[in-house]
This record gives structure tokens, sequence and C-alpha cells, in this order.
């Protein structure tokens, strides 16, 4: 059993590092957010419909199922959309940190749909990460990356991706984490790919290096870092994958300042240990 706790950690490290990783290097593509959400899924489906496929018989699934598939899809587009945005508009520290926040939208949907128990403890770091949030926003320095517009979007981001995570929660009971992935990716392409056109006009990478950038955006944030998340959601109950999801500011903040230069103020880095704190209250009696 402790074995097994030890994996799913070390397989949450690696997410988090690859999916904020891909998050560093949506903030040096000049390509634009929806595009470069649309080549993220897009790229990545056919590693997971050959996966897929060679599991299991993906076009006998139910109707049903498949649906459900579909609208994770479309709220892991949505995310992407939000995500992207509030990267071109505040840190890659911020960004990740406020993803963080997750669990608030885990925990009470797996309370009133999957009959999970609420810990007494949920409330009391709710308040403590919602004090950080105000310090996080009311102390930003002068020579911050952020913005309040990108902490917004930020935070739409995370609504969404609580969410794509309840449905994954739900489908990873009955089907595995690659046939998911190519049904999601699959709802999540056409989304993208109707809003590119709708917002942005579709774009094609102009050279070798941009090319370059969006294929390691896909292959680390979606087809590793993702993937491997989303296995984990199979293993543990919405409380405990919320709680993994504890390490990635600690990694955003430490990739922003070494790979992008970011700076935090003190007031800034006072709101993040108070959100972590919160959270970790939040989430103490998860194990």
């Amino acid at each position: 059993m402790k074995d097994t706790k030890i994996s799913i950690i070390l397989l949450a490290l690696i997410a988090e590092c690859c999916i904020i990783y891909a998050s560093v290097l949506v903030k040096i593509t000049a390509m634009s957010a929806i595009n470069l959400g649309f080549y993220r899924v897009t790229l990545a489906l056919p590693i997971f419909f050959v996966i897929a496929y060679y599991r299991s018989n993906i076009f006998l699934f139910s109707l049903r199922d498949v649906s459900f598939m579909l609208l994770a899809g479309i709220f892991f587009a949505l995310d992407l959309l939000f995500f992207n945005l509030a990267l071109r508009n505040t840190s890659v520290a911020n960004v990740n940190l406020i993803a963080a926040l997750v669990c608030f939208i885990l925990v009470p949907i797996g309370v009133i749909f999957f009959h999970e128990k609420m810990k007494k403890s949920f409330l009391l770091g709710g308040i403590i990460a919602v004090c950080g949030v105000v310090i996080l926003i009311k102390g930003r320095g002068i020579d911050s990356n952020a913005s309040i517009y990108g902490d917004f979007l930020a935070l739409l981001s995370v609504l969404c991706y609580g969410l794509f995570l309840a449905l994954i929660y739900k489908l990873r009971r009955k089907y595995g984490t690659m046939e998911i992935m190519f049904f999601a990716c699959f709802g999540s392409s056409i989304t993208l790919f109707v809003l590119a056109l709708c917002i942005e006009g579709f774009q094609i990478p102009q050279n070798c290096d941009e090319w370059w950038l969006v294929i390691l955006i896909a292959f680390f944030g979606q087809v590793v870092g993702q993937g491997f998340f989303n296995y984990i959601m199979g293993k543990v109950n919405t409380q405990t994958s919320s709680l993994l999801l504890l390490f990635s500011p600690a990694i955003a903040a430490l990739m922003g300042f070494l790979l992008l230069g970011e700076k935090l103020g003190f007031f800034e880095i006072i709101g993040i240990i108070i959100i972590m704190i919160g959270v970790y209250f939040a989430k103490r009696q998860a194990y």
C-alpha cells in the first residue's frame, strides 16, 4: 500500500512538472492562445488513438459514455483557452497556484455526486485559501509579472478544469486512461478548431522552431502530463487527487524564476504560502 502511494506521488510529480514545463513553453511562443490549444490536443490524438485501439475496441463504447468523454473534452478545451490566455497576462507561478485551488471545486463535486465525505478541515482551509488569494492580488508589486485580469482568466480555467476532472473521475471507474483521453482530445480538438476559426483565424506554425515548440507542448503537456494525471484519477478519490495538485505552485514558481526570470514580490510570496497552507488544511485528512 505504501509503495502504491509513493508511486502515485512520483507520477503526480512527473505529470505536474511536464504540464508546468509546457506552460513555460506557452509563454515563449508567438502563436495565439486558441490555436496553440488546438495543436496541443490534435497532435496528441494519434498517440492516444493507437494505444486506445490496441487496448480495446473503442468503436463499441456506448453512445452515452462517448458523449460524456466528448463533454469532458469540451470542458478541457475551455480550460486550455483560459489557461493559455492567462499565461499571456500573468505569471506562470500565479496560473499554476490558482490551478491548485481546483480542490475547492472537486471536493464539493465528490461529495454531491460521488457520495464522498467532506472533511471538517475543508471549510477552514477554504477560508484560509481565500484570504491568501486576497493578499496575493492586493499585494502585487510593481515588478510583478502578474495581473488581476490574468488571475481572473486562471480562475475561469480552474472552473473548467475541475468539471473536466470530475467527468474523468467518473469515467475512469469504467474505462482506461488512453480510451478516455482519445475521445476527450477529439472533443477538445473540434471545440478549439471552431473557436480558433471564429475568434483568431486558423494559424499554422511559421517555421521549424515554432513547430518544435508546439510539438513539445503537445508531448509534455498533453501526452505525458495530462495522460499521467488522468491515470491517477482512476486510482484515488477526488480529494486525494486534488491534494496532489499542491505540488504545482512550488514547481511553477521555481520554473518561472529559473526559465523566465519571473519575479515574485514579498506579499505575493506571503499570499502563495497562505494559499498553500489553506489547501493543506483542506486536504490534510485525504490520505
